[in-house]
Parts: structure tokens; sequence; C-alpha cells
């Protein structure tokens, strides 16, 4: 017993859900110390701090200010990331070329989150919360509008149009072969999938449309097409754009300083990261049926073996868990256990079209935009750039 646990606790899944573990734990508590500090004067604030001349001045220091807390958190827990990024890995990168991938997901991390904090106190000073709040919204539409973009920023992806063959063969399951794009990416945990709002591309890691995978690529298509055509990704973005603008009105009735203030500046990271957390915990129970239903969508056109063979060939390019107790998938898994999907195809039941498809990883993604920093730290990408902006999934 002794054995088979020490096993268990040495597979590359537990490694990266301890690593995520650690960053996100470390980021909860990081942030609940620095509100405690702020909340009670431990370390005193001016209401008026100014750092930057000129009439732009009260946004330029919010800015300056959140993009502090954003270079602290992410100083303290750069070892974790370096972990999660160049250790528990499956194809370790050496030093220099890890840290330059990093370093430059890193700056376009802190650039936009700047930008939009810039913006959100200009609105501020106009509207008070309402300002805010509106730039949250729209801040979270922006990212998801140019997820593309932030992609090929963050991870260096190289994103090319689909030939003639996978266009075709995209068309008969259903989707549009103009939007198909194939990717190249490094890390094999990459899956794509739907990126943009109205006239959402689909993203096809190159890796799917080798001979050796075209059951994977049609079952995938197949999948693809179930989570645009049945609600499923609606529903992710709009519980995307909503949940961070829902984090920082709650944070705004419960701090005690107005957006005039700069201990709220200051406070906001902390208070967003913690808003995220609680996102971590809820919003899996909503994903997972999306996966269920796209899984026997797939099953109802090819049969469930084509779909388990699938199954099993994602997740040993990701987690290669075949299965999790209840209590860890429950905590901190939005895509279901392999087993857990096999048997679940395996009773031939086709669940309505519910759950929303990506929930927990697009609102992680979009968590910038209500200036929250617990996106890119948890088990799935910490310390892998590649996956900051597309996230792995099923």
């Amino acid at each position: 017993m002794q054995a088979t646990r020490a096993r268990e606790a040495a597979t590359f899944a537990r490694r990266r859900l301890r690593l995520g573990i650690t960053g996100v734990g470390g980021s909860v508590v990081l942030s609940a110390v620095w509100l405690t500090v702020l909340w009670t004067g431990t370390v005193p604030v001016l209401a008026d701090f100014r750092l930057t001349p000129g009439s732009l001045s009260p946004a330029g220091d919010a800015a300056l200010l959140v993009m502090a807390v954003f270079a602290v958190h992410t100083l303290l827990l750069s070892a974790v990331e370096y972990a999660g990024g160049a250790v528990v890995v499956r194809a370790q990168p050496t030093f220099v070329q890890w840290f330059s991938a990093w370093a430059r997901g890193v700056m376009v991390q802190a650039v936009l989150l700047g930008a939009l904090t810039f913006v959100a106190a200009l609105a501020a000073s106009s509207f008070g919360t309402a300002g805010v709040l509106g730039v949250v919204v729209l801040g979270a539409l922006g990212m998801l509008a140019l997820q593309g973009v932030l992609a090929r920023a963050t991870g260096r992806l190289t994103v090319r149009d689909a030939d003639s063959a996978l266009e075709a063969q995209s068309h008969r399951h259903g989707i549009r072969g103009f939007t198909v794009r194939v990717v190249d990416a490094h890390d094999e945990a990459f899956v794509g999938g739907w990126i943009g709002l109205t006239n959402p591309q689909l993203w096809i890691p190159r890796r799917w449309t080798q001979r050796a995978h075209a059951q994977l690529l049609a079952v995938q298509l197949a999948r693809r097409h179930t989570q645009l055509a049945g609600g499923t990704r609606r529903r992710a973005l709009w519980g995307a754009v909503l949940w961070p603008a829902l984090g920082v009105a709650l944070a705004a009735l419960v701090l005690p300083w107005s957006f005039s203030h700069s201990a709220m500046w200051l406070a906001l990271p902390a208070a967003a990261t913690l808003w995220s957390f609680v996102a971590v915990l809820l919003l899996p129970s909503v994903s997972r049926p999306a996966v269920y239903h796209a899984d026997a969508a797939a099953a109802h056109t090819f049969g469930p073996e084509p779909v388990v063979a699938a199954i099993r060939q994602l997740d040993a390019w990701q987690d290669d868990e075949p299965e999790r107790s209840p209590g860890v998938e429950r905590i901190f898994h939005p895509v279901p256990s392999r087993g857990n999907r096999e048997r679940a195809l395996m009773r031939a039941l086709r669940p309505a079209p519910r759950g929303a498809h990506q929930l927990t990883r697009l609102t992680l993604f979009t968590s910038l935009a209500g200036f929250g920093l617990l996106g890119r730290v948890v088990h799935c990408n910490i310390g892998r750039p590649e996956l900051w902006t597309v996230y792995p999934g099923d």
C-alpha cells in the first residue's frame, strides 16, 4: 500500500498539481496578507500618492501601483514558475530558453494590465465605480476578441491557414473551413480551440494534422462543432466577461477606499486574485458537463471507441492521469478524468446541452481585465507561456 501511494505521489500529474497548489495557494496567502496590511494601516498609504506629472497623473499612478503589485507577485513566485516551466515538464528547456519565453509573456501581461488599469482609473475619475466596471467588462471582451493576437504575443505561436484538405474535412463536420488555423506550438498540452468572439477561428495544433492522428482530428472537429453550435462556448464567454466585473463590484463594496484613493489600486490585485480563487473552486462544476456533452455528440457520429482513443491520446499529452479521487477532481479539474469520460461514453448517455465549455480557464484568462493575478499559476499552465492565453483542455 505504501509503495502504491509513493508511485501515485510521483506521477507527472501529481507533481504538476502540487506546483499548482503552491502557485495558487501562495497567491492567495500573499493576497490575504497584503490586504490585511493595507486594511490595518500597517503600511500607511497616502490617499493622493503621486509619482507621475501632468493632468493624467492619477491614472498613471494607479497603473504604476497595480503593476508594482504584479511585479512583486511575479518575483515571489518566479521559482515555482521555473519549476512548472522547466523542471516538471516532459520536454525540459534550458534556463535561457525558458527565461526568454517566460519574460516575454510576463512583459505582455504587464503592459496589458497597466494599460487596462490606466483606462479604468481615467473612467473612475469621471464615472466612479460604474466607469471602472465598464472598463473591466470592455477589457474582458477585448481580451476575448484579441485572444489570438495575445496568444501569439505571449507564447510566440506560429499560426497558419489550413490547407484545402483540412478545410474540406472541417466543412464536413459543420465548421467553415476558412476559419480553421493550424498552430505550431512546442508544448504538447496545447489543444487550441475556438478563438475570438463574433467570427471565431478554430485553432488546431499542427500535431493533430499528422497522418497518425487522423482519427483524433476527426473526433476533435466533431467536438469543436458541438461546443460552438450547442451554446456551451457562448455561455463560457458570458461567464468570462461577467465574473471579473462582479469581483471588482464586490471589492468596491467591501474595501474601505474609493477609487480616488491610492490604497484601492494597491488592494485591487489582491482582492481580484482572491475572487479568482473562488472561481477556481466553483466554476469547474459548470465546465465539466460541457466536456461530457461534446464527447457524447462525437460518439453519436463515430461510436464510442474512436472517441475513447482520442481521449486517451489527449490525456497522455497532458496530465496522463486516468483516474482521480472525487475530491481532487471536484476542486482542481474542470476537465473530467479520462476514466470518468470513458465510463460516461460506455453508458451511452447523451446529456442535454448544458454547462459552459472552458468556463473556468477562460475566466482565469480574462481575470487580468479585473486586475487578477491567478491566471498563469494554476497547475495546467504554471511556467508555460504558450498556455497562458490558450489553456489546455479537452
